[in-house]
């Protein structure tokens, strides 16, 4: 049996069924929840900012696939359709959230997943869990 396409299994049926709410990239959901867009991966690829106030998270999406892109962030996994952009996104991602409070959420770590960007001075960043 083929393996059916990410899209005609988990967004189309979703769009036929009159449930998709169609935004534009930027959308603000709440206060303190909105979208940003961080193409590469897929087309209207974004990421999703939490608030509440001092607290901030991010939930990076697909922008960020292995702990090892926090060493070499301009490696891109195959599933990304334009692995320069993609590359972009995950470094302008990590270079903002690296030394601050905000907890990175990444969806394809392994469990405990998520954390806290730390620069490295000479290669990359690293990553403190939250349980540590």
């Amino acid at each position: 049996m083929p393996v059916p396409l990410v899209y005609e299994d988990s967004v189309l049926p979703i769009v036929e069924a009159g449930q998709a709410i169609i935004v534009e990239d930027t959308h603000q959901i709440d206060d303190g929840m909105w979208l940003e867009p961080a193409p590469g991966h897929t087309p209207g690829h974004v990421m999703l900012n939490l608030k509440s106030g001092e607290e901030t998270a991010l939930m990076s999406g697909d922008v960020i696939h292995h702990p090892l892109q926090l060493i070499r962030p301009e490696w891109s996994s195959r599933a990304c359709e334009d692995p320069h952009l993609s590359a972009v996104s995950r470094t302008k991602m990590l270079e903002r959230v690296a030394d601050t409070n905000t907890l990175l959420c990444p969806a394809h770590f392994g469990s405990p997943t998520m954390g806290h960007v730390i620069s490295h001075a000479t290669d990359g960043f690293r990553y403190r869990l939250i349980d540590e």
